[in-house]
């Protein structure tokens, strides 16, 4: 269980807190009355600070300074699929090296460690995949994010890791779009977008992600997780379902297989998870269907342009 005095006095420490689940994770962890110190690379944010992972000094300096009780690593664009597998280096810079200094540092400190992980562990040949289930990843990200988890679970084998799939919310301020913000940008602009038909997920809606780790940090929990949305489908259904949700323009939207879309880094194709784990020990957070998540974010961008108006 979380000790409150900890939770009172030092804060939460969000690595990647500009991106994605970085951002809705701080939302989280604020409803629940626990400050919280996220950090930006390249995209900065109101109230985040400065933060290069890929060094260990910085690193080392920040949680000196701040003496987290609790990091989480949410750090995940520095380096993207076909770009790892272009340069391996890069892989392993952006998803081994920063998780390696991240934990070096926290031994030092006595924190909590999460580290967000990816089904991108798996080759794609027998999803849904359990927790005991053996990886094997394809890309040169999928074998860097690997040794991330294995470091982690050697080092700290307290902490937790969580592996997610096909993440999305509302996010516009957010520079790497994911996959529906790039589905209503190309709508407005009446782009065609080439959707792979055979990379099969869960869908996962980030702010119910961002509950999820949060219940699991209040009820103590540690080891590996699948925390991820309870529909499992292709992305081109995701799509189909997204343009049917919020009025877009279906013809712009053309399902194709991987092997068309040539990119350079392999995906793991019948992916997915199994969430009977998770699900056996939240008690307040429900996972979310595709079709909820979608009336959650429909529900959040209503509230937000009312606002604005």
């Amino acid at each position: 269980m979380v000790a409150k005095r900890r939770v009172e006095e030092q804060p939460v420490l969000i690595v990647g807190g500009s991106g994605q689940i970085g951002w809705r994770l701080a939302e989280a962890c604020r409803n629940r009355g626990w400050a919280c110190v996220p950090t930006f690379y390249r995209n900065p944010q109101p109230g985040a600070v400065a933060l290069d992972a890929t060094d260990d000094k910085p690193v080392r300096r920040l949680i000196e300074q701040w003496r987290p009780w609790l990091i989480v690593n949410s750090l995940n664009a520095q380096g993207g699929t076909d770009a790892c597998e272009a340069d391996p280096t890069l892989a392993i810079r952006a998803h081994y090296d920063t998780v390696r200094h991240l934990v070096d540092a926290v031994v030092a400190v006595n924190a909590r460690f999460i580290q967000i992980s990816t089904d991108y562990v798996f080759d794609g040949q027998a999803g849904p995949y359990a927790e005991t289930d053996p990886p094997h990843p394809l890309s040169q990200l999928g074998r860097a994010k690997l040794m991330a988890e294995c470091y982690v679970m050697e080092r700290l084998p307290e902490a937790l890791v969580l592996r997610t799939s096909f993440v999305f919310s509302w996010a516009p301020h957010v520079s790497a779009k994911n996959f529906i913000m790039q589905l209503l940008d190309n709508d407005r602009a009446g782009r065609l977008m080439r959707v792979p038909n055979d990379q099969v997920g869960n869908v996962t809606y980030a702010p119910t992600f961002a509950e999820a780790l949060v219940e699991l940090v209040e009820l103590g929990q540690q080891g590996l997780f699948h925390v991820a949305g309870t529909t499992r489908c292709s992305k081109y259904e995701w799509a189909l379902k997204t343009a049917e949700r919020f009025g877009l323009n279906r013809t712009l939207i053309h399902g194709v297989s991987t092997a068309e879309l040539e990119q350079r880094g392999p995906r793991p194709l019948q992916s997915g998870f199994h969430l009977a784990k998770v699900q056996g020990v939240l008690r307040r957070t429900r996972l979310l269907s595709l079709d909820e998540s979608l009336t959650e974010m429909e529900r959040e961008m209503s509230l937000v342009r009312a606002e604005a108006a």
